[in-house]
């Protein structure tokens, strides 16, 4: 659940800085545009490597989800403050 609700945070903070973006192009973030696409690659290779390793099903579930869920809580915090 928590993984999701940070989900909807990341979302439509980034959705509303490409609209702010596509408006006012000075306003375009490129370091948060530059790091969406990366940081997604890293958190699910993480995540595949992890559940690779795991000696049972729920294991796999929770290594694959760990570096995800990693991911999206600490951009929610940090786009919670801008």
């Amino acid at each position: 659940m928590e993984t999701w609700s940070a989900s909807m945070v990341v979302i439509a903070e980034r959705s509303a800085m490409l609209g702010n973006a596509a408006i006012f192009p000075e306003a375009f973030d490129a370091k948060e545009f530059n790091r969406m696409v990366p940081e997604k690659v890293d958190a699910f290779t993480r995540g595949m490597m992890g559940a690779a390793r795991a000696r049972d099903p729920i294991e796999a579930a929770e290594n694959a989800l760990a570096p995800v869920h990693s991911r999206v809580t600490a951009n929610a915090r940090r786009l919670r403050r801008r």
